[in-house]
Protein backbone atom coordinates (compact mmCIF):
# COMPACT_ATOMS: atom_id res chain seq x y z
CA UNK A 1 0.00 0.00 0.00
CA UNK A 2 1.24 3.45 -1.12
CA UNK A 3 2.05 4.91 2.68
CA UNK A 4 1.60 8.69 1.99
CA UNK A 5 -1.58 8.00 0.00
CA UNK A 6 -3.43 5.60 2.20
CA UNK A 7 -2.47 8.63 5.34
CA UNK A 8 -3.49 11.34 3.20
CA UNK A 9 -6.96 9.11 3.21
CA UNK A 10 -7.54 8.72 6.31
CA UNK A 11 -6.30 12.13 7.71
CA UNK A 12 -9.39 13.35 4.64
CA UNK A 13 -12.03 10.82 6.26
CA UNK A 14 -10.66 11.95 9.94
CA UNK A 15 -11.37 15.99 8.98
CA UNK A 16 -14.71 14.80 6.94
CA UNK A 17 -16.19 13.54 10.09
CA UNK A 18 -14.70 16.40 12.58
CA UNK A 19 -13.17 14.04 14.76
CA UNK A 20 -9.25 14.70 16.14
CA UNK A 21 -6.50 12.65 15.84
CA UNK A 22 -6.50 12.37 19.73
CA UNK A 23 -10.36 11.47 19.78
CA UNK A 24 -9.51 8.84 16.65
CA UNK A 25 -6.73 7.12 18.90
CA UNK A 26 -9.33 6.62 21.52
CA UNK A 27 -11.93 5.39 19.23
CA UNK A 28 -9.57 2.61 17.71
CA UNK A 29 -7.31 2.20 20.87
CA UNK A 30 -3.98 2.72 19.85
CA UNK A 31 -1.57 5.48 20.80
CA UNK A 32 -1.62 9.31 19.48
CA UNK A 33 1.72 8.61 17.61
CA UNK A 34 0.18 6.05 15.70
CA UNK A 35 -2.34 7.76 14.02
CA UNK A 36 -0.15 10.77 13.93
CA UNK A 37 2.56 8.20 12.00
CA UNK A 38 -0.48 6.71 9.76
CA UNK A 39 -1.51 9.98 8.47
CA UNK A 40 1.81 11.35 7.48
CA UNK A 41 2.92 7.94 5.73
CA UNK A 42 5.53 6.77 8.09
CA UNK A 43 3.88 3.57 9.89
CA UNK A 44 1.76 1.07 7.77
CA UNK A 45 -1.58 0.05 9.79
CA UNK A 46 -2.08 -3.35 10.71
CA UNK A 47 -4.81 -5.82 9.71
CA UNK A 48 -6.24 -5.14 13.44
CA UNK A 49 -6.42 -1.31 13.05
CA UNK A 50 -7.40 -1.13 9.80
CA UNK A 51 -10.94 -3.35 10.49
CA UNK A 52 -10.72 -1.05 13.45
CA UNK A 53 -10.56 2.59 11.48
CA UNK A 54 -13.43 1.06 9.11
CA UNK A 55 -15.50 0.10 11.78
CA UNK A 56 -15.62 3.24 13.17
CA UNK A 57 -15.82 5.46 9.81
CA UNK A 58 -19.10 3.39 8.96
CA UNK A 59 -20.73 3.79 12.37
CA UNK A 60 -19.84 7.45 12.47
CA UNK A 61 -22.38 7.52 9.08
CA UNK A 62 -19.46 7.58 6.62
CA UNK A 63 -20.86 6.92 3.30
CA UNK A 64 -17.65 4.26 3.05
CA UNK A 65 -18.14 2.45 0.40
CA UNK A 66 -15.73 4.34 -2.06
CA UNK A 67 -13.10 2.11 -1.14
CA UNK A 68 -13.43 -0.52 1.05
CA UNK A 69 -10.29 -1.34 3.62
CA UNK A 70 -10.84 -4.72 3.07
CA UNK A 71 -10.55 -4.54 -0.83
CA UNK A 72 -6.98 -3.56 -0.60
CA UNK A 73 -5.79 -6.32 1.65
CA UNK A 74 -7.95 -8.61 -0.68
CA UNK A 75 -6.26 -7.37 -3.61
CA UNK A 76 -2.75 -7.82 -1.91
CA UNK A 77 -3.45 -11.07 -0.74
CA UNK A 78 -4.50 -11.69 -4.36
CA UNK A 79 -1.44 -10.53 -6.05
CA UNK A 80 1.02 -12.82 -3.54
CA UNK A 81 -1.05 -15.74 -4.10
CA UNK A 82 -0.18 -15.11 -7.79
CA UNK A 83 3.06 -15.59 -6.90
CA UNK A 84 3.19 -18.62 -5.14
CA UNK A 85 0.87 -20.25 -7.37
CA UNK A 86 3.92 -19.45 -10.31
CA UNK A 87 6.61 -20.67 -7.80
CA UNK A 88 4.15 -23.69 -7.16
CA UNK A 89 4.40 -24.33 -11.07
CA UNK A 90 0.70 -25.81 -12.10
CA UNK A 91 -0.72 -23.89 -14.61
CA UNK A 92 -4.04 -24.28 -13.68
CA UNK A 93 -3.32 -22.76 -10.30
CA UNK A 94 -1.58 -20.00 -11.86
CA UNK A 95 -4.99 -19.31 -14.48
CA UNK A 96 -6.96 -19.46 -11.42
CA UNK A 97 -5.30 -17.09 -9.36
CA UNK A 98 -5.03 -14.68 -12.73
CA UNK A 99 -8.45 -14.91 -12.88
CA UNK A 100 -9.26 -14.24 -9.08
CA UNK A 101 -6.04 -10.90 -9.59
CA UNK A 102 -8.23 -9.74 -13.01
CA UNK A 103 -11.65 -9.53 -10.86
CA UNK A 104 -10.01 -7.41 -8.12
CA UNK A 105 -8.79 -5.45 -11.05
CA UNK A 106 -11.74 -4.69 -12.13
CA UNK A 107 -13.15 -4.02 -8.63
CA UNK A 108 -10.43 -1.69 -8.69
CA UNK A 109 -11.11 0.50 -11.60
CA UNK A 110 -14.80 0.64 -11.01
CA UNK A 111 -13.93 2.08 -7.49
CA UNK A 112 -11.51 4.30 -8.82
CA UNK A 113 -14.24 5.94 -11.56
CA UNK A 114 -16.76 6.25 -9.09
CA UNK A 115 -14.59 7.92 -6.37
CA UNK A 116 -13.49 10.35 -9.55
CA UNK A 117 -17.36 11.30 -10.65
CA UNK A 118 -18.38 11.20 -6.92
CA UNK A 119 -15.52 14.30 -6.08
CA UNK A 120 -15.69 15.67 -9.21
CA UNK A 121 -18.46 18.19 -8.36
CA UNK A 122 -17.30 19.10 -5.36
CA UNK A 123 -13.68 19.87 -5.33
CA UNK A 124 -10.72 19.74 -7.16
CA UNK A 125 -9.36 15.80 -7.28
CA UNK A 126 -5.97 14.86 -5.38
CA UNK A 127 -3.89 12.24 -6.93
CA UNK A 128 -4.22 9.62 -3.87
CA UNK A 129 -8.20 9.76 -4.18
CA UNK A 130 -7.56 7.62 -7.88
CA UNK A 131 -7.16 4.84 -5.47
CA UNK A 132 -4.15 3.11 -6.66
CA UNK A 133 -3.91 0.18 -4.04
CA UNK A 134 -0.29 0.53 -3.81
CA UNK A 135 -0.79 -0.55 -7.31
CA UNK A 136 0.38 1.25 -10.26
CA UNK A 137 -0.98 0.45 -13.15
CA UNK A 138 2.87 -0.74 -14.35
CA UNK A 139 2.73 -3.20 -10.99
CA UNK A 140 -0.07 -4.64 -12.58
CA UNK A 141 1.07 -5.37 -15.88
CA UNK A 142 3.80 -7.07 -14.32
CA UNK A 143 2.35 -9.27 -12.76
CA UNK A 144 0.02 -10.35 -15.65
CA UNK A 145 3.08 -10.64 -17.47
CA UNK A 146 5.15 -12.46 -15.38
CA UNK A 147 2.61 -15.17 -14.85
CA UNK A 148 2.82 -15.91 -18.72
CA UNK A 149 6.42 -15.87 -19.08
CA UNK A 150 6.58 -18.57 -16.45
CA UNK A 151 4.21 -20.29 -18.72
CA UNK A 152 5.80 -19.76 -21.94
CA UNK A 153 9.26 -21.25 -19.88
CA UNK A 154 7.69 -24.39 -19.53
CA UNK A 155 6.39 -24.71 -23.01
CA UNK A 156 9.84 -24.08 -24.48
CA UNK A 157 11.02 -20.25 -24.40
CA UNK A 158 15.01 -20.48 -24.53
CA UNK A 159 16.73 -19.26 -21.70
CA UNK A 160 18.38 -16.56 -23.00
CA UNK A 161 14.93 -15.47 -24.32
CA UNK A 162 13.62 -15.75 -20.98
CA UNK A 163 16.17 -13.85 -19.34
CA UNK A 164 15.70 -10.59 -21.78
CA UNK A 165 11.70 -10.82 -21.37
CA UNK A 166 12.58 -10.89 -17.44
CA UNK A 167 14.54 -7.83 -17.53
CA UNK A 168 11.92 -6.31 -20.06
CA UNK A 169 9.22 -7.00 -17.38
CA UNK A 170 11.18 -5.64 -14.07
CA UNK A 171 11.66 -2.20 -16.53
CA UNK A 172 7.88 -1.98 -17.14
CA UNK A 173 8.01 0.23 -14.31
CA UNK A 174 11.68 1.38 -13.91
CA UNK A 175 14.72 1.36 -15.66
CA UNK A 176 16.45 -2.19 -13.24
CA UNK A 177 19.21 -1.48 -11.02
CA UNK A 178 22.92 -2.51 -11.47
CA UNK A 179 23.29 -5.37 -9.74
CA UNK A 180 25.92 -4.19 -7.28
CA UNK A 181 22.96 -1.56 -6.35
CA UNK A 182 20.49 -4.45 -5.59
CA UNK A 183 20.86 -3.95 -1.32
CA UNK A 184 20.40 -0.73 -1.75
CA UNK A 185 17.33 -0.43 -4.01
CA UNK A 186 14.16 -0.66 -2.21
CA UNK A 187 12.07 -3.80 -3.72
CA UNK A 188 8.34 -4.24 -3.87
CA UNK A 189 6.94 -8.31 -4.07
CA UNK A 190 7.25 -8.68 -8.02
CA UNK A 191 10.42 -6.77 -8.42
CA UNK A 192 12.20 -9.19 -5.80
CA UNK A 193 10.70 -12.06 -7.14
CA UNK A 194 11.55 -10.70 -11.04
CA UNK A 195 15.42 -10.96 -9.49
CA UNK A 196 15.00 -14.08 -7.92
CA UNK A 197 14.35 -15.73 -11.11
CA UNK A 198 16.74 -13.37 -13.25
CA UNK A 199 19.57 -14.44 -10.92
CA UNK A 200 18.36 -18.45 -11.50
CA UNK A 201 18.36 -18.08 -15.43
CA UNK A 202 21.90 -16.04 -14.94
CA UNK A 203 23.18 -19.59 -13.11
CA UNK A 204 21.15 -22.31 -15.55
CA UNK A 205 23.18 -20.27 -18.23
CA UNK A 206 26.71 -21.04 -16.50
CA UNK A 207 26.59 -17.43 -15.43
CA UNK A 208 27.51 -18.47 -11.78
CA UNK A 209 29.23 -14.65 -10.83
CA UNK A 210 26.78 -13.01 -12.07
CA UNK A 211 23.72 -15.15 -10.15
CA UNK A 212 25.90 -14.72 -6.78
CA UNK A 213 26.33 -10.77 -7.28
CA UNK A 214 22.31 -11.09 -7.67
CA UNK A 215 21.68 -13.65 -4.75
CA UNK A 216 23.75 -11.70 -2.16
CA UNK A 217 22.36 -8.39 -3.04
CA UNK A 218 18.92 -9.58 -2.13
CA UNK A 219 20.34 -11.28 1.06
CA UNK A 220 21.58 -8.13 2.41
CA UNK A 221 18.42 -5.92 0.96
CA UNK A 222 17.84 -3.97 4.04
CA UNK A 223 13.81 -3.56 2.56
CA UNK A 224 13.45 -7.08 3.86
CA UNK A 225 14.76 -6.82 7.81
CA UNK A 226 11.25 -6.19 9.53
CA UNK A 227 8.96 -8.72 6.51
CA UNK A 228 7.21 -11.55 7.93
CA UNK A 229 8.50 -13.36 4.97
CA UNK A 230 12.06 -12.40 5.24
CA UNK A 231 13.70 -16.09 6.70
CA UNK A 232 11.55 -17.64 3.79
CA UNK A 233 12.86 -15.78 0.89
CA UNK A 234 16.76 -16.31 2.89
CA UNK A 235 16.17 -19.67 2.95
CA UNK A 236 15.11 -20.38 -0.94
CA UNK A 237 18.44 -17.99 -1.89
CA UNK A 238 20.19 -20.14 0.66
CA UNK A 239 19.60 -23.52 -1.20
CA UNK A 240 20.08 -21.76 -4.52
CA UNK A 241 23.53 -20.89 -3.33
CA UNK A 242 23.86 -24.41 -1.98
CA UNK A 243 23.60 -26.02 -5.04
CA UNK A 244 26.09 -22.80 -6.61
CA UNK A 245 29.14 -23.35 -4.22
CA UNK A 246 28.71 -27.25 -4.39
CA UNK A 247 28.80 -26.77 -8.09
CA UNK A 248 32.49 -24.83 -7.79
CA UNK A 249 33.82 -27.37 -5.15
CA UNK A 250 33.24 -24.52 -2.31
CA UNK A 251 32.46 -27.32 0.82
CA UNK A 252 32.85 -24.15 3.19
CA UNK A 253 30.25 -21.87 1.36
CA UNK A 254 27.86 -25.09 0.91
CA UNK A 255 28.52 -25.99 4.61
CA UNK A 256 27.55 -21.85 5.49
CA UNK A 257 24.02 -22.44 3.32
CA UNK A 258 22.93 -25.21 4.84
CA UNK A 259 23.42 -24.69 7.87
CA UNK A 260 21.24 -21.47 7.96
CA UNK A 261 18.37 -24.14 6.37
CA UNK A 262 19.10 -26.56 8.71
CA UNK A 263 19.46 -24.18 12.03
CA UNK A 264 16.12 -22.25 10.93
CA UNK A 265 13.88 -25.38 9.86
CA UNK A 266 14.61 -27.59 13.03
CA UNK A 267 13.68 -24.41 15.08
CA UNK A 268 10.08 -24.23 13.26
CA UNK A 269 6.84 -25.39 15.15
CA UNK A 270 5.66 -27.67 12.33
CA UNK A 271 8.35 -29.98 13.09
CA UNK A 272 7.87 -30.96 16.34
CA UNK A 273 4.34 -30.53 15.85
CA UNK A 274 4.85 -33.25 12.80
CA UNK A 275 6.78 -35.11 15.35
CA UNK A 276 3.71 -35.74 18.00
CA UNK A 277 1.92 -36.17 15.30
CA UNK A 278 3.45 -39.32 13.72
CA UNK A 279 4.43 -40.41 17.43
CA UNK A 280 0.33 -40.67 17.68
CA UNK A 281 -0.19 -42.11 14.51
CA UNK A 282 2.39 -44.49 15.49
CA UNK A 283 -0.03 -45.55 18.68
CA UNK A 284 -3.36 -45.59 16.26
CA UNK A 285 -1.29 -48.15 13.73
CA UNK A 286 -0.38 -50.71 17.28
CA UNK A 287 -4.19 -50.09 18.22
CA UNK A 288 -5.12 -51.06 14.84
CA UNK A 289 -2.29 -53.73 14.69
CA UNK A 290 -0.67 -52.68 11.47
CA UNK A 291 3.22 -53.96 13.14
CA UNK A 292 4.23 -52.94 9.09
CA UNK A 293 3.25 -49.17 9.88
CA UNK A 294 4.70 -48.89 13.61
CA UNK A 295 8.00 -50.30 11.58
CA UNK A 296 7.86 -47.77 9.14
CA UNK A 297 7.03 -44.89 11.35
CA UNK A 298 10.02 -45.66 14.47
CA UNK A 299 12.46 -46.22 11.53
CA UNK A 300 11.58 -42.99 10.18
CA UNK A 301 12.05 -41.02 13.68
CA UNK A 302 15.07 -42.75 14.42
CA UNK A 303 17.05 -41.89 11.21
CA UNK A 304 15.56 -38.21 12.22
CA UNK A 305 17.00 -37.89 15.45
CA UNK A 306 19.92 -39.70 14.47
CA UNK A 307 20.33 -37.02 11.52
CA UNK A 308 19.64 -34.40 13.49
CA UNK A 309 21.84 -35.13 16.08
CA UNK A 310 24.90 -35.78 13.17
CA UNK A 311 24.34 -31.98 11.73
CA UNK A 312 24.06 -30.23 15.21
CA UNK A 313 27.10 -32.02 15.68
CA UNK A 314 28.89 -31.30 12.54
CA UNK A 315 27.37 -27.77 11.52
CA UNK A 316 26.86 -26.58 15.07
CA UNK A 317 23.57 -26.26 14.61
CA UNK A 318 21.48 -24.60 17.13
CA UNK A 319 18.94 -27.21 18.98
CA UNK A 320 14.74 -26.85 18.44
CA UNK A 321 13.74 -25.62 21.77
Amino acid sequence: MDLKAFGEYVRYIRKRLNITQMRLSEMADCSLPTISKIENGEEFVGKKLFDKLNEIFEGLGLAYDEISMEHIFRFKHARRELLDAIKNGRQEDIENKLNTLQVYLEAKENLRKKSIDIRKNDFEIRDWEKINYDSFDEIDKQYFVFAHLVSSRRNGLPLERFLDEAIGIFEIRRKIPDYNDIANVKLNDIEYELFFVIAKTHMALGEDKVAEKIFKGLLNNKGYVDSPRVKKRFMEISEIMAKLFLGRGDFKGTNECLSFIFGEYISMENTRILYRALSLQSEICKINEDFQGVEMIDNFLQATENLMTHMFKNYRLNQAR
